[in-house]
């Protein structure tokens, strides 16, 4: 049973909270689990800590996050909907950090099996090659989203922690349709790693390309996403002090804000975690209030998930064919009326025959435009490359 792995969270932080909180604040919105409580079903998303640091000692301290996050996240006033929160408390740390991933695989499995929608407050960014892990079982073709600054392709530590991405892409189980490593840096790259993801068509997005009214560029990569991890390197130092080798140049706290709300209101989407948060480091807690800002506009967008897919016979999309002069291929797009979002058509090539119908991608009016100017997408492309 799960509940033996997870570790409520302890009286003094709850009264710690509650002598700070309003009324309407989250805290009165959330179930705290009580040892060996069962989890029950009366709620509509569960949190739960990862305090756990012992795979890097650049990273030792990351254990305090996510108390830490709590601290701030439970005083914030709830979103203007009703919600009903449950705090599952901490997953227990093993006796070596191998016990502690064995743990994360174990309790995520179990919950996203149940089909329990988690904010998960990390630990190091080890523990996303275990979050997404968890997924054995649950996805057969997996869309990852990952925002981070840097990329580590190497698969041991001679140069450091070993990379979570190169990890994942070996892992058997689940299956990986696709990566988004949304906000890196060019001059923390190697080379070789733009090589990698291109061959496997993933998609690398730059930092310069996300920054301000960019920003809503990443919007239909995270409507895809199953998960997204979230590490707080990906975030400036003078917004985020609390990260080993803290970076001049990163997101904005607003637009971390932002990315978290994409998370939330992504339908399927069924968990967001948030890593590599050192409150040794964090000058006055800043660090700490972003992250719980960042958790609570995920709480805000799930809240206003709309329940929309784009289906032919629907009322609720206008349909948007277009032509190439290029080739014999029609470009079907979907635009909701109820939120404007988009999404397009792309066929499963002709090597799979035995494969019915269309897979819909969600994309951007930007791709609608890239059609009427006789230009295939990129996203299209790349789709249509990994249903080879």
């Amino acid at each position: 049973m799960i509940a033996e792995i997870l570790q409520p969270v302890n009286e003094t932080l709850q009264n710690r909270i509650q002598n700070h909180a309003s009324p309407k604040s989250l805290y009165y919105q959330t179930r705290f689990l009580k040892e060996d409580e069962p989890i029950g079903t009366n709620f509509s998303l569960a949190i739960l800590g990862i305090p756990e640091d012992r795979a890097s000692d650049e990273l030792m301290g990351c254990s305090e996050a996510p108390d830490r996050i709590r601290h701030s996240l439970y005083r914030l006033i709830k979103p203007r909907f009703d919600i009903q929160l449950i705090d599952l408390g901490n997953i227990r740390r093993g006796a070596s950090v191998t016990d502690t991933y064995v743990a994360v695989r174990t309790v995520l499995n179990e919950l996203l099996k149940a089909k329990i929608p988690l904010l998960i407050l990390g630990g190091s960014d080890d523990l996303i090659t275990a979050h997404f892990q968890a997924y054995k079982g649950v996805s057969t073709n997996l869309h990852l989203v990952t925002v981070d600054s840097k990329i580590n392709m190497q698969m041991d530590n001679s140069q450091g922690k070993p990379g979570y991405i190169p990890q994942i892409i070996q892992t058997e189980s689940p299956a990986l349709f696709s990566i988004t490593q949304a906000g890196y840096q060019g001059y923390f790259v190697e080379p070789e790693t733009y090589d990698a993801f291109e061959r496997m068509n993933f998609d690398l997005i730059r930092l310069g390309a996300l920054r301000g009214a960019l920003i809503s560029d990443l919007e239909p990569y995270c409507r895809n996403a199953d998960m997204l991890s979230f590490s707080m390197n990906a975030i400036r130092a003078a917004d985020a002090p609390g990260q080993f080798q803290a970076s001049p140049n990163g997101f904005s706290g607003e637009e971390a804000c932002q990315i978290a709300r994409y998370a939330g209101i992504s339908n399927d989407l069924s968990s967001f975690g948030i890593y590599n948060l050192l409150p040794a480091l964090d000058r006055e807690g800043v660090t700490s209030e972003l992250a719980a800002q960042m958790a609570w506009y995920f709480i805000e967008g799930y809240c206003n998930r709309k329940q929309e897919y784009p289906v032919k016979e629907s009322l609720d999309y206008t349909i948007y064919r277009t032509t190439s002069r290029f080739g014999d291929e029609e470009l079907v797009f979907y635009k909701s009326n109820l939120s404007n979002r988009w999404w397009m058509e792309v066929p499963y090539p002709k090597e799979r025959t035995s494969q019915e119908g269309k897979f819909m991608v969600p994309c951007s009016y930007k791709d609608y435009q890239q059609a009427l100017n006789d230009e295939i997408p990129d996203r299209w492309m790349k789709t249509y490359q990994k249903l080879l």
